[in-house]
């Protein structure tokens, strides 16, 4: 599902019922614009769901992250950095020869 329109908030206001049943029979996601900015957007209950999901995944990564700061707080940038760029290199020389038979 890709297909979307833009509408003027003040068509929609004025088919309401209609754009609702769109959305909701076609799958079509609707832009709503004020003077030529999009303001609010109209989706199905599934593209919802899917939009909270990928909100709860984004704040757990978010959460990681913010605990790998935390452990590397006190080593300095350019020691992470050789160190990361050694860990790779490492990951690399385990994957660059031949499969294991």
């Amino acid at each position: 599902m890709g297909s979307y329109k833009v509408l003027k908030a003040s068509d929609v206001r004025q088919r309401w019922s209609e754009v609702v049943n769109e959305v909701a029979r076609d799958k079509t996601r609707v832009i709503v614009e004020k003077s030529g900015v999009p303001v609010a957007g109209v989706v199905s209950p599934q593209d919802l769901e899917w939009l909270q999901e990928r909100d709860r995944r984004m704040a757990e990564l978010r959460e990681t992250m913010d605990e790998m700061r935390q452990a590397f707080r006190d080593v300095p940038p350019e020691e992470f950095n050789r160190a990361v760029d050694r860990a790779v290199q490492e990951s690399r020389s385990h994957t660059d020869g031949p499969p294991p038979a």
